[in-house]
């Protein structure tokens, strides 16, 4: 009997053993799986800009992304824009940048060059039909390599006060305009209204800036500001020596456009204050704009030079480089949402923060037809329907060589040389400066 006993206990004591192992090895192996499909990637999202494209990012976008992806956390990390970028080169240096942040897109080329962003050429190639979208090469070096994808386009255009059109008798600008329409405009703009002697209203304003100034006149002309090669200055040739000119005369040969002292003490803005009635502007200031109720306003494509040309500037999300493979992968899911959501778009688009990048939000509600002002929104995607919208010639030292060119030109802004010298002179430190940038 003793031994039975024995017998029986041995193998019980076998079975329970296997018993243990099934559940001991599938216990494991379920919660080894339950791991895996649960496992939650963490990323940093740097995002410098205003509170209101904050706010929209953090309660709105990002809380979108998460419930359509339940295994990344999106951990937000916002200051003001100057003071982002100023740390931001700090954190690259240090080698603890976010995994990706928006850029703005005049720094791209100077991140890219110091190896701190992702080439994301191929992903863009396997993720994103480019017929859907405007301007996804916006962050593209002159070698093809592109660098991110843009959260938005901020395009140019004429703004015009139909309320001094009227006044004055002047039919509104049109896409037949070219450079002698826009000087004739501005004189007939251009009234002194008290008859105190003094000019209250200018036609136009001429602006020494790269974005909405002489970038678009100099191409329009038929000039360059860079080769193709963005390594050498074009600013000493003919065309764009002519273009730059052409603005000078505005203001101190025709006096249809205000100097600076003429506007040192306008408080709210020389548009919105109906000192100038037209000027050529970002897509964002509608925002701006919109907010004064007496301001009748539209917009129109830029007046025709020899040619047609238009810049532009995207605001493009980057990925560092050093960030783990897991958390590039995560950051180009949400970057992929962002620019393909039609709900995202969508809200980006009616916030008012910038011409969407989707075409099927752009040609909708959203956008081309909202009833927001202006009403000729279609102005600023005509340029890039057109193919005559371009990047300013971004470079690892654009913002270098852009405030030297701005330094040169103010002196004939002031009237104290002319074009001709100060763009001679800004051509010769814009070239040092990109020899220096491009010494083999």
């Amino acid at each position: 009997m003793a031994a039975v006993v024995r017998k029986w206990f041995k193998y019980s004591i076998l079975l329970l053993m296997v018993i243990c192992s099934i559940v001991t090895f599938g216990g494991c192996g379920r919660e080894k799986q339950a791991n895996t499909q649960g496992e939650v990637v963490e990323v940093r999202f740097g995002y410098p800009g205003g509170v209101g494209d904050y706010e929209v990012i953090k309660n709105d976008v990002i809380p979108i992304f998460e419930e359509a992806h339940p295994n990344i956390k999106i951990n937000l990390e916002y200051q003001p824009w100057n003071q982002f970028f100023t740390k931001l080169k700090t954190q690259i240096a240090a080698n603890e940048a976010p995994d990706f942040w928006v850029s703005d897109g005049v720094y791209v080329m100077e991140f890219a060059d110091r190896g701190a962003l992702r080439d994301v050429t191929e992903w863009i190639k396997r993720d994103f039909n480019t017929e859907e979208y405007f301007a996804l090469n916006s962050a593209m070096d002159s070698e093809g390599k592109i660098w991110g994808v843009p959260r938005e386009i901020q395009t140019i255009a004429l703004f015009y006060n139909k309320q001094d059109f009227n006044q004055a008798g002047v039919e509104y600008p049109d896409d037949t305009w070219d450079w002698v329409s826009l000087l004739e405009a501005s004189k007939k703009l251009t009234r002194d209204k008290n008859s105190d002697g003094k000019i209250d209203t200018y036609g136009f304003r001429s602006q020494n800036w790269v974005t909405a100034g002489w970038y678009n006149f100099i191409y329009q002309n038929g000039g360059k500001v860079l080769d193709k090669t963005r390594t050498k200055s074009m600013l000493n040739s003919k065309e764009s020596i002519e273009a730059v000119e052409f603005m000078v005369d505005l203001i101190h040969k025709h006096k249809v456009a205000p100097t600076d002292d003429d506007t040192s003490g306008v408080a709210g803005g020389v548009f919105e204050s109906n000192v100038v009635a037209m000027l050529i502007n970002i897509y964002a200031v509608t925002k701006q704009y919109n907010e004064v109720q007496d301001l009748d306003y539209d917009v129109a494509v830029l007046p025709k030079g020899k040619v047609r040309a238009a810049g532009y500037n995207a605001n493009p999300f980057v990925i560092y480089s050093k960030a783990k493979p897991e958390k590039a992968e995560a950051a180009w899911e949400f970057i992929k949402f962002f620019a393909s959501n039609k709900g995202v778009q969508k809200l980006w688009a009616e916030k008012g923060f910038g011409v969407p990048i989707l075409k099927e939000v752009i040609y909708s509600d959203a956008f081309i037809d909202s009833k927001d002002r202006p009403v000729n929104k279609h102005a600023f995607i005509e340029p890039l329907e057109n193919g005559y919208a371009t990047p300013m010639d971004l470079n690892k030292c654009w913002n270098e060589w852009r405030i030297a060119l701005r330094e040169n030109l103010a002196l004939a802004w002031l009237g104290q040389i002319s074009a001709r010298d100060a763009m001679l002179k800004g051509h010769r430190d814009v070239q040092k400066i990109l020899d220096r940038a491009y010494v083999k």
